[in-house]
């Protein structure tokens, strides 16, 4: 077991089994990042936010790798006698790229529905029990193949797409 994990579990309260964790990582003092794979994601979750007690997620970010994509919950933990707040960045790694899936945070935290359909539009990530996983924020003439923040999209090519939905828009009406 990494010194990291055992420091993050003395800080939680909570044994987290290392089968679920695949790295520990201390960003700077009492910061964290906690890596882990989709088929362990939910369960790890699970165990945070029901034996930690960890209730807080400020943001959900996505972002493209060589080898997949990664999911980020930014999860806080508050150590209330000390009045301060523990950033951990949960983060689900290596994501398929030909068929990108990761579990829903939805059961855990409620604001994690807006920021994994930001996610479903943005990079095509499909999070598998969300209760709604629509387009949140493209338009809906957006060709459904087309993931806009992917690296294989430039931006010439979006523009293009933009300013196609944006003047058929403007014919329509």
């Amino acid at each position: 077991m990494s010194d990291e994990l055992k420091e993050l579990e003395s800080i939680l309260n909570v044994t987290l089994p290392e089968n679920l964790v695949e790295e520990t990582v201390k960003v700077e003092e009492g910061h964290f990042d906690l890596l882990v794979n989709t088929k362990n994601a939910y369960n790890l979750m699970k165990i945070l936010h029901e034996e930690a007690g960890i209730y807080h997620l400020s943001t959900v970010s996505g972002f493209e790798k060589e080898d997949g994509f990664n999911i980020c919950y930014h999860i806080q933990h508050r150590i209330e006698e000390e009045f301060r707040e523990v950033p951990i960045n949960f983060i689900i790694t290596k994501v398929d790229k030909k068929n990108p899936k990761s579990p829903s945070m939805v059961d855990f935290f409620v604001a994690a529905d807006y920021y994994e359909r930001e996610i479903y539009d943005f990079y095509g990530v499909y999070f598998e029990n969300h209760p709604f996983l629509q387009r949140i924020i493209l338009p809906e003439k957006w060709p459904d193949d087309v993931k806009p923040m992917r690296k294989e999209y430039s931006w010439e090519q979006i523009k293009e797409i933009t300013m196609k939905i944006a003047k058929e828009s403007l014919e329509e009406k």
